[in-house]
């Protein structure tokens, strides 16, 4: 089953009476065998016992040992037999091997690569046209090609059209390549433009040789610019694999600065008391009024919290009775998945960072609507 923006939102909205079993499997084969990947497994769902339903720990093995065709490079698995929901997504990308039991699935890893590897376009340009492709999650969902006019280089001598014009300037022959080639890229940028339109990627990356790559840019749309995120130098021709690797390796550089310059942000704008929240309490409230556009959290923070069991209202504070409704507490295990998954539900972002020693220190915080 394919995961999107829409798949991923209807997840965030579902809580069970029962535990849901999270599995997150690093299948990459480049790394490990599969025999290996199921033994991590086996440990995996051995730490689970108690937490997880047996049946629930039962049926991942099921799934793993006779259904799965060991296809892709990460698998994800939702589990709660008991209220008839199973869901399983297998990704193209890695994912960082993982258990979690809670009655929501645990969505933060999800969150994470879908914000780094989700829909994107890559348009490999040429002097006479334009490869593009559409990935998400690193599996090439769309491909078309433009082609337009061959771009001839004459040959010189004696009775070809080769040589200067009669005015003098560039030879006629180089300026008839030239302005083939230009009406050629002119009609590749309109064919990315409707190619964008119709598959509505999130980042665009452009790939060739210079100085046509710089050229094709100029001539799309300022709305397709803003969306480049960079550039690479591709054969037209390169096999899938070849562009989905190394398109993978910009969109991991080009996020890994992005998060940095979100996480200053929303540091900036807490101090000057703006739309911006550090902590994990006003970070709740924040997510609990619908005001949170952007939330960022380190990977691996994790704390314990409570949830009011009729309106929803996320706090780290153990209280009696809920100040917005009246209602009782539930202990949860994880109030900053909580958030997340809160955050997913209303149509904020996810912003899932790494190594950054400022939100280590805090664990979460937000860039606020108002």
């Amino acid at each position: 089953m394919a995961i999107d923006e829409k798949e991923l939102r209807e997840l965030a909205k579902i809580q069970t009476e029962t535990p849901i079993l999270s599995v997150y499997l690093n299948v990459d084969p480049t790394q490990r065998t599969s025999e290996e990947y199921l033994l991590s497994l086996r440990q995996m769902l051995k730490q689970a016992e108690g937490e997880a339903a047996q049946e629930d720990i039962a049926a991942v093995q099921r799934y793993f040992e006779h259904q799965y065709d060991w296809s892709g490079r990460g698998v994800v698995v939702f589990s709660c037999t008991a209220e008839g929901f199973w869901r399983d997504y297998v990704l193209a990308v890695p994912v960082a091997s993982g258990v979690t039991v809670a009655r929501r699935p645990y969505l933060s890893p999800l969150a994470a690569l879908m914000d780094t590897y989700g829909r994107y376009a890559v348009a490999i340009v040429e002097r006479k046209g334009v490869r593009l492709l559409l990935f998400h999650l690193g599996e090439r969902i769309a491909e078309e090609r433009y082609e337009g006019e061959e771009v001839r280089k004459l040959k010189r001598g004696r009775g070809s059209s080769g040589g200067a014009s009669r005015w003098g300037g560039a030879p006629i022959s180089s300026r008839r390549e030239e302005e083939t080639a230009m009406r050629n890229l002119r009609e590749a940028a309109q064919a990315t433009d409707r190619f964008c339109r119709r598959y509505k990627p999130q980042r665009l990356i452009l790939a060739g040789a210079e100085p046509t790559v710089s050229q094709f840019r100029d001539l799309l749309p300022k709305s397709l610019q803003e969306k480049v995120i960079g550039d690479l130098r591709l054969d037209p021709n390169a096999p899938e694999p070849e562009i989905r690797e190394r398109t993978l390796a910009l969109l991991q550089e080009v996020e890994r600065k992005r998060e940095e310059a979100v996480v200053e942000a929303v540091f900036t704008a807490a101090a000057k008391g703006g739309e911006g929240v550090v902590g994990l309490d006003e970070t709740l409230s924040a997510a609990h009024e619908g005001r949170i556009r952007i939330l960022v959290i380190d990977r691996h923070f994790h704390a314990p919290g409570y949830r009011c069991d009729q309106c929803g209202y996320l706090t780290t504070q153990a209280l009696e009775t809920c100040p917005f409704c009246g209602g009782t507490f539930v202990e949860i295990p994880d109030a900053a998945e909580a958030a997340v998954t809160k955050v997913i539900e209303e149509g904020g972002e996810i912003e899932v960072v790494d190594d950054t020693p400022r939100l280590q220190q805090v664990g979460i915080g937000a860039l606020l609507r108002y």
